[in-house]
């Protein structure tokens, strides 16, 4: 991200929850610029942010640098507000987090979306309330009681086709870049729908029929070690979640990954078909073993790891797989 100096930035994760989080800080703030981040990148990103207001959505507290990130917030300016649902770092603490940022805004019961409307509603109109009922159905959060209770007042299958159009279209190319995710967050943050823009719902449609040729790539090309199923290198970026869970589902595994390259580290997406198992503490063990990082959702995770350390994090993840399933 190149240096920001306007008064209010937004950093915010680019899946669904992350940009409608986003939209409803916009709707906010309408003249804040966003930015997408992950927890990876955030620490430089933030670093090399001179706005005086900075809000945090959906970004996860990567445990690696949580300590150097904890020091970040304490030393910055700008008045941080953070948003997040994610698990807290064993090496850290939720107190911590609340003393280093100016606000820190968690709860593990909502997503990210429903905790930036909930803290800003007296200042949003009331129809902003569709996109926290978007974030949560896209961080499959929406049977939670504060998504439920604003359920109650919208028609629920024009909320479905309205995420479900957004969640699938930005799987495909015409809608995968920052830039065009800026633009649908823009979209959002005004008060209009996702099917009001130009080819989402065909992108989505199109998505739909991409997915079902994905699961029959998987009968054919998943692998099976230990108890993983998992696939590498297909040709649909966008398709890692499906692609992990498919690999699962294929060689009835307990788990699957999905590893794709990018320039000199390997993407690892991580699902599960089986209750109990917390994925996000498998990435993380097993991206450390190897020299990378990992985390996420007890439900999705994901991480990077070296090139060439696949074999390697595969056995890792294998192992906390037999420790703790």
């Amino acid at each position: 991200m190149s240096n920001n100096s306007g008064r209010t930035l937004i950093l915010t994760h680019a899946d669904t929850d992350g940009m409608c989080a986003g939209a409803l800080a916009l709707a906010r703030f309408p003249e804040a610029r966003v930015f997408f981040t992950k927890p990876v990148s955030l620490y430089p990103d933030l670093e090399g942010s001179e706005a005086e207001r900075i809000i945090i959505c959906d970004i996860a507290m990567n445990r690696k640098n949580a300590a150097d990130l904890i020091s970040l917030l304490k030393r910055k300016r700008a008045e941080i507000t953070w948003f997040d649902h994610h698990p807290i770092p064993e090496t850290t603490s939720l107190e911590e987090l609340r003393r280093s940022a100016k606000r820190f805004v968690w709860s593990d019961r909502m997503c990210a979306s429903e905790l930036v409307y909930d803290y800003f509603r007296k200042e949003l109109p009331a129809e902003r309330a569709w996109l926290a009922l978007y974030g949560a159905i896209g961080d499959f959060t929406e049977e939670g009681p504060a998504a439920q209770a604003i359920m109650r007042n919208w028609d629920k299958h024009e909320v479905y086709f309205e995420v479900c159009s957004m969640i699938m279209a930005i799987k495909m190319k015409r809608f995968d870049s920052y830039d065009a995710k800026r633009g649908i967050v823009s979209t959002l943050a005004h008060g209009s729908s996702p099917a009001s823009i130009s080819g989402l719902v065909e992108s989505a449609a199109q998505a739909v029929a991409r997915e079902i040729e994905l699961y029959h790539q998987a009968r054919e090309k998943a692998m099976l070690i230990g108890r993983i199923g998992y696939m590498k290198e297909l040709p649909s970026f966008g398709f890692r979640g499906p692609a992990a869970l498919f690999s699962a589902t294929v060689t009835n595994s307990p788990v699957g990954m999905y590893m794709h390259r990018r320039k000199d580290i390997i993407d690892v997406t991580i699902r599960k078909r089986v209750p109990g198992l917390m994925l996000n503490r498998l990435a993380e063990f097993a991206a450390e073993r190897v020299g990378g990082s990992g985390g996420g959702h007890p439900e999705a995770a994901g991480c990077r790891i070296p090139m060439g350390a696949e074999n390697a994090f595969l056995e890792a993840a294998n192992e906390w797989l037999r420790k703790e399933a």
